[in-house]
């Protein structure tokens, strides 16, 4: 049976709820309705953000967790509380093996490509950055006091 936005933004808000709260008994249950919920939508993107959810260890990753779900909420054009709060909020890919950290990047970016992206890296990502260029977006970072680079990536004004 397929949903409607109506039905599906509180069972979002609420997945992201429990993932922020890192209440993962809670999470995996709100998951599991979510999935079931988006499980025959006809978009390729939902149906990939599900199985990268799916396949993830939420407590040992939560913040790409909630990233996760913050890009499923905007290919769905979900309206989600804390929306500016969490498109100015940094995301951490620190610890990431490589490639993930601009597997994750480039999949934000792609979900939501009029939107500024901040991250964290672990160093500055010079290889990143004509990769970025290529696509149309402009950047800036600067070293952390913490040791890590952060980059503000935007779309590249016309």
């Amino acid at each position: 049976m397929v949903r409607t936005m109506n039905e599906i933004e509180p069972m979002l808000r609420a997945t992201l709820a429990s993932a922020r709260a890192r209440d993962w008994v809670a999470y995996r249950m709100r998951f599991a309705s979510l999935r079931d919920a988006l499980r025959e939508s006809p978009q390729e993107m939902v149906r990939r953000h599900l199985d990268v959810l799916s396949a993830a260890a939420p407590e040992h990753d939560a913040e790409g967790c909630v990233a996760e779900l913050e890009a499923l909420a905007a290919e769905l054009g979900a309206r989600t509380p804390d929306a500016a709060a969490a498109a100015s909020a940094a995301v951490d890919l620190r610890g990431l093996q490589p490639p993930e950290p601009i597997v994750r990047i480039f999949r934000a970016l792609e979900s939501a490509p009029r939107s500024p992206l901040r991250v964290i890296l672990p160093h500055e990502p010079l290889p990143l950055y004509d990769m970025l260029r290529q696509r149309g977006f402009r950047y800036s970072g600067a070293p952390r006091s913490d040791g890590g680079f952060e980059l503000l990536i935007e779309p590249a004004k016309p």
